[in-house]
């Protein structure tokens, strides 16, 4: 009786070889395969479940002005917002804290609220546009002119002759209810406030109050500031 011999097997089982290169190929394929969606599921956040995330930009000039006979001080900022989401965030308001660096400054800071969009108008009859919440979509920016007035009593001034002044600017922001645990892992709050200072070069009551001119105040190194997201 004749037996069947090694080289007369047939089949992935007479050649170990590539029942080994079949397995490494399953192996690589799974890989590749877990690669790709592991990649699909990244893109899929970053395009469209990335929260809202906000900066702010400010330029190295802004305007100083008197409002209402010279009784309110006004700060023109020029602000762009980006959105570095996906999706659309909201700045409801603003808040602009000023701090008078002169030593014997009286008083030494005072509160401004984000009132009018727009620049400081010459013509005390020209129509206001009043601040609305701004709507920033996803992977865009928005620039405005921001007008701020005090809050509360708006004397004694903060400004009362040249100098050096300190601003700290904060967004209040439209927070969505998280509605995954992703969401609720990666949801950014309000931005970070953005510090910056600029100076007065020169101050005049007649100029301000009644010719409702504005001052330009300038940074020092003629440089914008930039905030950096949360």
């Amino acid at each position: 009786m004749t037996m069947p011999t090694e080289s007369g097997l047939t089949g992935i089982a007479g050649f170990p070889s590539i029942a080994r290169m079949a397995t490494r190929g399953n192996r690589l394929a799974t890989l590749v395969s877990a690669f790709a969606f592991a990649f699909s599921g990244v893109s899929f956040y970053e395009t469209v479940m990335k929260q809202p995330r906000l900066s702010i930009y400010v330029p190295p000039v802004l305007q100083y002005g008197h409002d209402d006979g010279g009784t309110l001080e006004v700060f023109a900022i020029p602000i762009t917002i980006s959105n570095d989401g996906a999706r659309s965030g909201t700045v409801l308001s603003m808040e602009l804290e000023v701090e008078n660096l002169a030593d014997k400054a009286d008083p030494k800071s005072k509160s401004f609220y984000s009132a009018y969009l727009g620049e400081h108008q010459k013509n005390s009859d020209t129509a206001n546009r009043a601040f609305v919440p701004l709507s920033i979509a996803g992977r865009a920016s928005a620039s405005d002119t921001i007008r701020f007035y005090p809050q509360g009593n708006p004397l004694p001034h903060i400004a009362q002759d040249a100098g050096n002044f300190r601003f700290t600017l904060k967004l209040a922001t439209a927070a969505a209810p998280p509605s995954s645990f992703i969401d609720r892992l990666f949801t950014h709050g309000d931005p970070a406030p953005i510090t910056f200072t600029r100076t007065l070069p020169w101050y005049s009551q007649q100029q301000l109050g009644f010719r409702r001119a504005s001052i330009a105040m300038h940074a020092d190194d003629w440089k914008p500031t930039i905030s950096s997201a949360k």
